[in-house]
């Protein structure tokens, strides 16, 4: 799981990958500097030493032998280079183990003296590291005492300072880039997911990214026109047939009323009144397109007015309201939606049907319960495409297959939810769960 969030991410697989980038350069480069670093201290201490017994060398000689001792014990200061006699290890305690700085100065004092001196270790009580080097000079044995704190070989203080903001600098300046590089595509990527919601986004800037970016938005852009042109024709087309048709049927209603008493006239204006509602299903399904406005909705308030519509034409629908949201909406299309679900329980099911609005945490929940039936979970999802008719109905009940796939547009396009659920006391329920404005 945690592989998969790390790789799904553009954003996250840039910046890991400047991380190790920054995070392998400053190892290499700390590396150099590490080793170039030792090699200038060794090359220094080896200069120091062969300095200072050039220069021993030459206060010793104008020395006589007898008064040598006594001149290096006046030469010689606590913690500072020091020439001491042969015999003065006796009694010591030393270490043979050498750090690598100690044994890369071990092996240039070897290559510069032509033979591979002794060399000791001494600690003292205060942690003190002396480097004791056994040396000849004017002929005689000496040890070289060089205390070794003016050579330290760790690499602390300002240059790990030095290192470590350079690299919180280089990840936070490759990070930016990197956001700004996916910055283009997050939007690309949220456009087409309203794209998917049946919403028009509004036009992406196509100034904003690198060239393959540029191209990548320029084509979504024109994708999304083409598709809102369609969509904008496509109604059209549906509202301006719809609108052309309703006029021929009002007028074949009429010359039937007018022709009085005949035996056909009941079936041929109850034909005409299905072709009717096809027609306004037709107008439905192209308003379910719009854009929806936006304002406050008493979703109680409106379940009560379409239900008393539908009670005027004597069909046994109730109402239950188990508490009062409100939300903000289109009252048009939750009008619609409502009615649409009223009308496949009235054709499909079985009365009573019931109305419910309800609250469930910040979402409203409007539901119509019928007692028939219902739709076979297998065959659910299909019924939400337009113009699709379950086969048992097909031809037979009036409808036109959008009845469905309109309550679902206009869900979709309020963020919502349509739930398909069998009652718990037998039937059917649709449930529409709709979110509610915060409450801020």
């Amino acid at each position: 799981m945690i592989r998969r969030k790390i790789g799904g991410s553009l954003f996250l697989r840039l910046a890991l990958l400047v991380i190790l980038t920054v995070v392998a350069t400053q190892l290499i480069t700390w590396w150099i500097v590490v080793t170039e670093r030792r090699e200038l201290i060794a090359k220094q201490f080896y200069s120091q030493v062969i300095d200072t017994l050039a220069d021993l060398e030459g206060r010793l000689d104008s020395v006589p032998v007898a008064k040598r001792p006594a001149y290096l014990t006046d030469y010689n200061r606590p913690w500072l280079t020091q020439l001491l006699p042969a015999d003065a290890d006796k009694g010591r305690t030393f270490s043979t183990h050498l750090t690598d700085f100690e044994t890369l100065v071990t092996s240039r004092l070897s290559q510069g003296m032509g033979h591979t001196p002794t060399v000791k270790i001494l600690e003292s009580p205060a942690q003190r590291r002396q480097l004791w080097i056994s040396v000849r000079v004017l002929g005689a044995p000496y040890w070289l005492v060089v205390p070794m704190g003016r050579f330290r070989d760790h690499v602390v203080g300002s240059m790990s300072l030095a290192a470590l903001l350079a690299s919180l600098c280089a990840i936070l300046v490759a990070s930016a880039i990197a956001w700004r590089t996916t910055m283009p595509i997050s939007r690309v990527v949220k456009a087409s997911r309203a794209l998917s919601q049946g919403r028009i986004p509004e036009p992406l800037d196509e100034r904003i990214g690198s060239s393959e970016i540029r191209a990548l938005t320029k084509g979504f852009n024109g994708m999304a026109r083409s598709l809102e042109a369609a969509a904008s024709e496509r109604r059209l087309m549906l509202a301006g047939l719809s609108h052309d048709l309703r006029t021929p049927l009002t007028r074949l209603k009429l010359m039937v009323e007018l022709q009085g008493d005949n035996a056909d006239a009941s079936g041929m204006l109850s034909d005409i009144d299905e072709m009717s509602g096809i027609v306004r299903q037709f107008i439905d399904f192209a308003r379910s397109e719009e854009k929806p406005r936006s304002e406050p909705v008493a979703l109680a308030e409106l379940a009560s007015s379409v239900v008393a519509r539908f009670r005027r034409e004597h069909l046994d629908v109730q109402i239950s309201v188990a508490a009062e949201p409100e939300i903000v909406a289109d009252p048009l299309a939750l009008e619609r939606l409502l009615s649409n679900l009223i009308d496949n329980a009235r054709r499909y099911g079985q009365a009573p049907v019931v109305v419910q609005v309800d609250r469930d945490g910040d979402h409203a929940l409007l539901s119509v319960l019928d007692h028939g039936h219902g739709i076979p979970p297998d065959l659910r999802q299909a019924a939400l495409a337009p113009f699709e008719r379950l086969a048992a109905h097909r031809g037979t009940d009036g409808g036109s297959g959008l009845g469905l796939a309109i309550v679902a547009r206009i869900v979709k396009q309020h963020q919502g939810e349509l739930i398909f659920a069998d009652g718990e006391h037998g039937g059917f329920k649709v449930t529409a769960r709709l979110p509610m404005p915060e409450a801020g």
